[in-house]
Formats: structure tokens, C-alpha cells, sequence
């Protein structure tokens, strides 16, 4: 059996490299993010942004539901009612994600294991970076270098306020390894476990992430099989099936978030979008300059803002290309083995693709993937492409440092051609930052703002680059030994990274104090609650009383919400907006003092209740729907609008004053009500309508309409009866089905083949 290459010493390298256990990799990549997160972890400081807004309130939403038994299929509480497992971005099958439910204390989740859990996430995406850059051929302290510049990437640290993305992201290198190893060892386990990992990830909750996956996955066994096809066709015929093995398995894994999803997608606002809008956050020309100055046109993060480039402040985490000063350098130091080294062609080929695609609107790659390759119609910001950037540049950074440092005694002449070359464009960035040559001047005033921030980002960039040759200088001559060396780039890479990135997300506001502004409004919605069931109105053009998730966290029925896949279908047609507010049953609504600049609650006087009974149906075309509603003719409290005929006779459409109906049990996924009618009625439940809905009268299964363009009724006939309206969305069945079925065979293949003989991958 051939001895793995990490665990001998290269013929490249430089003297006799330190001893290490994967283990010890393990660890210092473990201390260096406690070092690197030590205010968060330590609860001075805290993540931001759409960690609060978004995803916090998602995961103590789940957290807390599963803690009392509700598999959270249905989220009332925000935007009138919306799925919530559909969502992927609730990442709700997650594995971590789940063990979040040990966690609740007091029907609340504390934000701080959910910061602790994606903190974690960078140790997981450096380890496995580590052991990917290990199997293609690195000994394990560049491997460990490659590691560090992923975990601590400008990508990475900049996208640590979205949940979901480094989910995501921090297996991307585990699934190439095993992809890697199923493909070129024609393994069957390797090809289960690659699938496992893979639809995991994916459950991760980013989509864009997956499609770029899945993109790149294609590339790399397209790259493995020509360069197989060449010399072995038969082998390299033999690869496909377990490429493909991968992504199936991957697929039907994931099949209980994706089919859900696929059916939400199709009915949010995000179905179509133009190739505009497609193309915000674009990579901009000039910031090309940021791989070696990433703060040249300012930036953006929990601190404040000073990003000048364009008007979206975020466009400063969307585009950010930085791996560290060494990490670049390193980079660019493998540019000797293109010819060489297949493995180095093939990333500096991502490299260069995921640059190019980034430019967005900038360049025609995007404008080509966006019309002709699918799903990426579907996406916005181009400039996340940075991802695969990243990932590349981890990978050939480790591959230039081995090479760098096994040149200073076998191919002298190209290091000191290197160290030149470096101080070199070290000196011309700075005498450019100097002289603002990279600043796109439309005026005086803005060459004014940014110029300053240019000239001093770029002399810091200047100062790494001359210690990182100075480093390189000494390990030549033997001053320092090669441990040394490579302890002291390490640690060079670890200053960089802090200084770039410590305080990018270290906020001042916890989600606990974030949400507990309005304890008062919302104890008294509360309060309120426990004797009817009601809405609440909190934002008003750019007023807002509440948070927009806010009623997730807090379980109280919000109009408003925050999540990319809301429905098409939120708020019903209505000739003001107060009517609008009626019809969803708010009763506490936002009042806003323009002149004094206040806003308070105001409790509405007529608005209708969550469920009551009407007689006279109007039966029409969806397109007629809202112009019907926005007329005169419309009277809420007296008719339904509906767009199929229900199939109940319904003679008498005067209203019956005796009709009731009172809701008797409120859940996530279940509304249980009673209701009397002296006659054939319709039931119109202030609840947004959506596939999946059923009813159940007396234990009877009926159907659920459309009503009030996006509202339920059910046909109800005359008496008393027990109604029950349950989520039961026919694509979350057949998806559990089909990822049972594939997790009980991916489980029973790894029995069966664990055995069976290993190939060993070539790198």
C-alpha cells in the first residue's frame, strides 16, 4: 500500500518539516477562531444585521416550536402567514440546526448558541480545507496554511451575519474531497458519504450556494474526465456513474426541503426576476485593486460605514475578494506550476471564471449563464461568486507556499525573482494608493472622501508585503529555519486577517436587547391576545414598531415580515389601506406623528375578525378579483370573493346574524373552530390562503378556496359543527417519503461496501 504523500517529506520542501497529527491542525485552527470571535464568544460584542433580523428569529422560532412538539410546517406570524419550512433559508432540517431545540430555556432560544454554532462552522470550514488540500497532495503544514486562509477568508468573516452561507460553505471542501475520492477511486462509499455530505450541506439553506456547487462539481468531473479520456477512456468512462451517484443521492436526500421549496418558489415574489436586478451587487472593475487592499473604497460592518464605491453599502461583503496579504502572494507564487501541476491549472481556471462572472453586468459571462444555464435566472448578485474564488485561492496558496519555500534551495533564481516581483508590486500599490490612481473620480468630492482611506489601506498593504519578503528573505538565508518560517507566516496570515476583519461583525446590540425595546407594546399586545385573535399593523412607509420578524420571536401575528421568498399574495386588494387592514383582521395598528417624529399603537375600531361566516359568494376570475375588490361594490363583511364555484348549494345570501364562529385551538399548522350556521354559508378565515390547506368538518375532508384574492374560505354547511383547517402540503409528504427512502439505502449501501477495496485518489 502506498504511503499517503502528507506523510513523508517532499523532495520540494525545505529541510524537515514539523511533525503533525491531524489533530494538532484541529486544534490551532480551533484557537485561532476562539481568538479570532473572543468578544462574541465572550458576549461583548455581538453579531449583526441580518443575523438579528433574519436568522435568529428563524432558528428560535423553530428551536421553540419543536421544543413543545409542532414540526413547524406553518409560520402564522409573520406576513400574515407564510410557510416556513418551504423557506429554505430556515435551514429547518439542518442537523445542527436541530440540535438547537436542546437549547431552549423558558420558550426562548439564547442567540448565544446560535453564534457559538456558526462560529463553529469556521473551524469546520478550515479543518476540511485542511484535509482536502492534504489528498491532493500538500504535507500537512501548507495544508494547514491553505486552511487558514479559507476559515479566515475576507469571504468568510465578512458573510459571518449570514447563517446560511457558511453553513453552507464550510463543507464545500469536504464534499470536493470525498467527490474526489468516489470519483477517481470509482468508490461506492466514498460516492455515499460525498452524496450525504453534499445534500447536508445543501440543507444548509442556500440555494445560490448550491447551484454555484453543483456548477463546480460539474467543472471539476468534466476536468477529470478529459484528462482520464486521454490516456484510459474506459476509466474515465467509469467515473461518470459516481459523479452522477453523488448528485443523486445529494438530491433525493434532500428532496424533503427542496420540493417544498421548488412549490414556494414558484408563488414568492422572487419567481422571475430581470437580469437587472439579476445583476446587483456586480464585482466593479476598480475593485480588482481589493485582493491586495480589500479596504481601498472603505467598508462596511458592524462598526459604521465608510464604503464609498457604490451607493449599497453591502456591496462591500458581496464582492469581497480578500485572502490575506500571504494568502495572495502564495497565490500568485503557484503560477510557476501551471505547466506542472494539473490539479494547480484547474483552480487557477476557477480562479479566473469565478472573477470573470463575478464582474456581473460588468462582463458578458453572467449575461450568458443568466439566459441559457438554469437556475441562474433565479439568483441575484453576481458578485457571491467570490465563493468559488475564495475556495480556489485557499487551495493554490497552500501549492505556492510549498513551491516558494522548496525554491530557496533549488531554484534560487525564481524566488529572488519572487521576492522582487513582490516588493515590487508592493511598492507600485502604494505610490498608486498615494496618488489615487485606482479612484473612479465622477467628482472632487468623492476623489476627497475616498482618497485618504485609499492612501492609508494601501500603505498597510505595502508594510505586509515587505514583512512577508522579509520573512521569505531570512528563511533563505537560513536565519530562520523552516518551522520557524512557516510558524511565522502563519502568524503573519493570523495578524492580517484580524486586523482586516475583527470588528466587521461585532455589533453592540444583542437580538435579546434588540427585541426587548418594545417589551411593553408587545407584553400588551400579549395581553391583549389572550381574548381574541388579532394582527398587528407595525410599519408604515419607513416607520416600523415592531421588527419585521419580530412576531416569530415574540408569537404575535405580524402584517409585516423579512424573508427573500415572501409570497406573491401577502396583503388583499383594498380601496385604502386602512380597508387593506380591516380585511387581515389588524386591530392594533402603528400611528405615526410626522411633525413630532413619534410613533405609537392605535387600536383599530372595525376590524374584521380572524373568522367569521358570510352567504353571498361572488364567483369570478382571478383577474377580476382585485378590481372587484377595490370598488364599491366589495363589502368584506358581507360576501366572499371566490374564483372557483365551491360546490355547496347556497340559496339564501342574506346575512344571518345568529352565525358564529370562534376559534377553539390556534397552532402552527392547525386551526380548530366552531361554528353555527342557520344555513349553507361560507367560512372565511382571515388566514393567507396556499397549497396544502385542508379542512376537516366533522371529521369530513374538505376542500380549502382561494378567497379575497389570497385569503380561505371553506364551504360550511347549515348547523353546528367542529372545523379544522391543517397544513398538510402534499409536496413535504412526498419529499419526506423520498428522503427516507434514500438516507435507509445510502445507510444500508455503506454497510454492504465497507468493505470493499480502496483506490487510492491520485493527486
Amino acid at each position: 500500500m502506498a504511503k499517503h504523500p502528507s506523510r513523508n517529506r517532499s523532495q520540494d520542501s525545505p529541510g524537515i518539516l514539523p511533525a503533525m497529527r491531524h489533530w494538532h491542525a484541529l486544534g490551532l485552527i480551533a484557537l485561532m477562531v476562539v481568538f479570532f470571535f473572543r468578544d462574541i464568544l465572550f458576549q461583548k460584542a455581538f453579531f449583526w444585521e441580518d443575523f438579528i433580523y433574519q436568522y435568529y428569529a428563524f432558528r428560535d422560532f423553530a428551536a421553540v416550536s419543536l421544543s413543545h412538539g409542532h414540526l413547524p410546517l406553518w409560520n402564522p406570524y409573520t406576513f400574515n402567514g407564510m410557510p416556513f419550512q418551504a423557506d429554505i433559508q430556515t435551514a429547518f432540517f439542518y442537523i445542527p440546526n436541530l440540535l438547537l431545540t436542546f437549547a431552549v430555556q423558558g420558550d426562548r432560544l439564547h442567540f448565544f448558541w446560535v453564534e457559538a454554532l456558526i462560529i463553529a462552522h469556521f473551524v469546520l470550514a478550515g479543518f476540511s480545507m485542511y484535509l482536502l488540500t492534504e489528498d491532493l497532495g500538500l504535507e500537512r503544514p501548507y495544508a494547514l496554511f491553505s486552511g487558514i486562509v479559507y476559515a479566515f477568508s475576507g469571504f468568510m468573516i465578512t458573510h459571518a451575519i449570514h447563517h446560511t452561507f457558511i453553513s453552507q460553505v464550510a463543507w464545500t471542501p469536504l464534499v470536493l474531497l470525498l467527490f474526489r475520492k468516489a470519483v477517481l477511486g470509482r468508490s461506492v462509499v466514498s460516492m455515499i458519504l460525498a452524496g450525504l455530505v453534499l445534500g447536508h450541506s445543501i440543507l444548509g439553506g442556500s440555494p445560490q450556494f448550491s447551484l454555484y456547487t453543483f456548477v463546480f462539481l460539474f467543472a471539476y468531473a468534466c476536468f477529470e474526465f478529459v484528462s482520464s479520456l486521454r490516456s484510459d477512456a474506459k476509466k474515465a468512462w467509469s467515473m461518470v456513474p459516481f459523479a452522477a451517484g453523488v448528485i443523486a443521492i445529494a438530491l433525493a436526500l434532500t428532496a424533503i426541503q427542496l420540493l417544498p421549496t421548488i412549490e414556494l418558489a414558484g408563488l414568492s415574489a422572487r419567481s422571475e426576476i430581470t437580469f437587472q436586478k439579476s445583476a446587483e451587487s456586480s464585482l466593479q472593475w476598480p475593485q480588482l485593486i481589493t485582493p491586495f487592499i480589500p479596504k481601498y473604497f472603505g467598508a462596511s460592518g458592524a462598526q459604521g460605514t465608510t464604503y464609498w464605491l457604490t451607493p449599497t453599502s453591502w456591496d462591500y461583503w458581496e464582492t469581497c475578494l480578500y485572502v490575506g496579504i500571504p494568502g495572495i502572494a502564495f497565490v500568485a507564487g503557484a503560477i510557476p506550476l501551471l505547466r506542472k501541476n494539473r490539479i494547480v491549472a484547474f483552480f487557477f481556471g476557477v480562479v479566473v471564471f469565478s472573477i470573470l462572472y463575478a464582474l456581473g453586468d460588468n462582463f458578458f459571462l453572467h449575461a450568458f449563464f443568466f439566459r441559457f444555464v438554469p437556475g441562474f435566472d433565479k439568483f441575484r448578485i453576481p458578485g457571491r461568486m467570490s465563493f468559488l474564488f475564495t475556495l480556489s485561492a485557499a487551495i493554490l496558496s497552500g501549492f505556492g507556499l510549498r513551491w516558494l519555500l522548496s525554491a530557496m534551495a533549488g531554484r534560487a533564481k525564481h524566488f529572488d525573482r519572487f521576492l522582487i516581483a513582490a516588493a515590487g508590486i508592493g511598492a507600485l500599490l502604494w505610490i498608486g494608493g498615494q496618488a489615487g490612481m485606482f479612484i473612479p473620480s465622477p467628482n472632487a468630492q468623492f476623489y476627497s472622501q475616498v482618497h485618504p482611506q485609499a492612501a492609508a489601506e494601501a500603505t498597510a498593504a505595502f508594510a505586509l508585503i515587505l514583512a512577508l519578503c522579509v520573512l521569505l528573505f531570512l528563511a533563505k538565508r537560513k536565519v530562520l529555519t523552516a518551522t520557524a518560517a512557516l510558524a511565522a507566516i502563519l502568524l503573519l496570515q493570523v495578524i492580517d486577517v484580524n486586523v482586516f476583519g475583527f470588528n466587521q461583525n461585532n455589533g453592540s446590540l444583542s437580538p435579546e436587547e434588540y427585541y426587548g425595546r418594545t417589551a411593553d407594546i408587545v407584553n400588551m399586545l400579549k395581553k391583549a391576545g389572550e381574548k381574541e385573535y388579532f394582527r398587528i399593523n407595525s410599519r408604515l412607509g419607513g416607520a416600523m414598531i415592531l421588527d419585521r420578524n419580530q412576531g416569530m420571536v415574540d408569537r404575535v401575528f405580524l402584517m409585516e415580515g423579512y424573508t427573500p421568498l415572501s409570497l406573491q399574495r401577502i396583503y388583499t386588494p383594498g380601496r385604502d389601506w386602512s380597508g387593506i387592514c380591516d380585511i387581515l383582521n389588524a386591530r392594533y395598528r402603528i400611528s405615526v406623528d410626522q411633525q413630532k417624529h413619534t410613533m405609537g399603537i392605535e387600536v383599530a375600531e372595525h376590524p374584521l375578525p380572524r373568522a367569521y361566516m358570510v352567504y353571498d359568494a361572488r364567483i369570478m376570475q382571478d383577474s377580476l378579483v382585485s378590481p372587484f375588490m377595490t370598488s364599491t361594490a366589495f363589502d368584506p363583511t358581507r360576501m366572499v370573493v371566490l374564483e372557483e364555484h365551491p360546490g355547496l348549494p347556497v340559496t339564501d345570501t342574506a346575512y344571518a346574524a345568529s352565525s358564529s364562529a370562534s376559534i377553539i385551538a390556534y397552532s402552527e399548522n392547525e386551526i380548530a373552530l366552531a361554528v353555527e350556521t342557520p344555513k349553507n354559508g361560507y367560512l372565511v378565515l382571515s388566514e393567507i390562503y396556499y397549497p396544502g390547506w385542508n379542512a376537516y368538518i366533522d371529521g369530513a375532508k374538505q376542500e380549502v378556496f382561494r378567497a379575497d384574492w389570497n385569503l380561505r374560505a371553506v364551504a360550511v354547511p347549515g348547523g353546528t359543527h367542529t372545523v379544522v383547517v391543517r397544513f398538510e402540503p402534499a409536496s413535504f409528504t412526498r419529499g419526506a417519503w423520498i428522503s427516507s427512502f434514500a438516507l435507509l439505502f445510502s445507510l444500508a449501501g455503506l454497510v454492504v461496501f465497507r468493505r470493499a477495496p480502496r483506490t487510492a485518489a491520485p493527486a
